[in-house]
């Protein structure tokens, strides 16, 4: 368990180990908050054979369910398969404890949607209370965009044309996202112990948990939807666990991490697995320099810099002047990998 003062933090299962996963559990004097209980298998194109990424999953798998059995808190930041389980023996386990998850019924998109109804439907049958349903409770959506002052007062020059042209396309594709959370059934908590997270938080002792607003899965109006940070304080320490804003692409996810100022910050970095193809040189750029912002702007004592960005062999050489900054300012950044003593395994592939 590694410490920070009182507030101690594990890095359980991370992409830099071998599979899709960015599970952490956080300890205090007065409780445990597991985030993120979930892996995946890499892509097709990360170094090894398939043998050797099942062997790493099923690994991956194993650590994380022993958590699960001993922590008092789980937390579910959104319903991608490197997030969660949805298996009988982890839905056993869900049942029987503190479950903070996003919440189902809105700021989801549609695979989402239909993925947390299937997880709820499955702690149900677990725990004999059955899916609960109640009419919509929202009809009106603000657009999410107007809480992005910085990202839209921004020009990114020859690419600002087609960048207006894709968000007035992903804009319709919100409004009909918003259609559908106001028009379907909602589902509610399957017990006591379920809490729909967003914006909301619990203390217990002298510890202070936080989730966010809804934010973006990477860009704006992204279709992989939205994600909830989890902020957790004990001791003067504060531990922040971004979830996926892959950089943060966005410039006010950027600046309300500066706003936090956290001590240890787990960020997830751009996928620059996917350059060229899902992810363009100006997205990229733009995360590069919002976490060189954070460094400058907030200098954390740490940040675990991983997930997706370590299902890429180029990592570190596409996100040089990231790492160049934190020398610069002197702040710890490495891998999760890196940090339990380990070479990262899209590394070790190499060699």
């Amino acid at each position: 368990m590694a410490l920070s003062g009182e507030l101690e933090f594990r890095l359980i299962s991370f992409d830099s180990m071998g599979a899709k996963s960015a599970c952490t559990l956080v300890r205090t004097p007065d409780t445990s908050i597991l985030i993120d209980p979930g892996a995946a298998i890499m892509q097709k194109s990360f170094p090894l054979s398939d043998p050797e990424k099942l062997s790493y999953l099923q690994s991956a798998i194993e650590r994380i369910r022993e958590e699960m059995k001993r922590a008092e808190h789980i937390v579910i930041s959104h319903y991608h398969f490197d997030h969660y389980m949805v298996d009988e023996e982890s839905c056993e386990i869900y049942s029987n404890s503190h479950m903070w998850i996003k919440d189902p019924n809105r700021w989801i998109n549609h695979s989402q949607w239909e993925r947390s109804r299937d997880l709820l439907r499955s702690i149900g049958q677990v725990s004999r209370t059955g899916l609960k349903y109640s009419p919509p409770g929202q009809e009106q959506y603000r657009d999410p965009v107007e809480c992005l002052p910085i990202a839209f007062s921004m020009d990114f020059g020859h690419y600002q044309k087609r960048r207006e042209e894709l968000i007035s396309n992903w804009r319709k594709r919100f409004m009909n996202m918003q259609k559908r959370w106001a028009s379907r059934r909602w589902v509610e908590p399957v017990s006591p112990m379920m809490h729909f997270s967003d914006g909301s938080g619990f203390e217990i002792g002298d510890t202070s948990v936080r989730f966010s607003r809804p934010l973006f899965h990477g860009i704006e109006y992204s279709a992989t939807g939205w994600v909830i940070a989890t902020i957790i304080e004990y001791g003067g320490q504060k531990l922040i666990h971004t979830s996926d804003l892959q950089g943060p692409i966005i410039e006010d996810h950027a600046q309300w991490i500066i706003d936090e100022d956290p001590d240890i910050l787990i960020l997830d970095g751009p996928p620059t697995y996917l350059f060229g193809y899902l992810l363009n040189r100006t997205n990229l750029d733009r995360s590069i320099n919002n976490i060189i912002r954070i460094i400058k702007e907030s200098a954390p004592e740490l940040i675990i810099y991983d997930h997706h960005l370590l299902r890429d062999p180029l990592y570190r050489e596409r996100t040089s002047k990231v790492w160049d900054a934190a020398d610069e300012m002197n702040v710890r950044i490495m891998t999760a990998a890196e940090y339990n003593g380990l070479v990262p395994v899209v590394l070790r592939s190499q060699t």
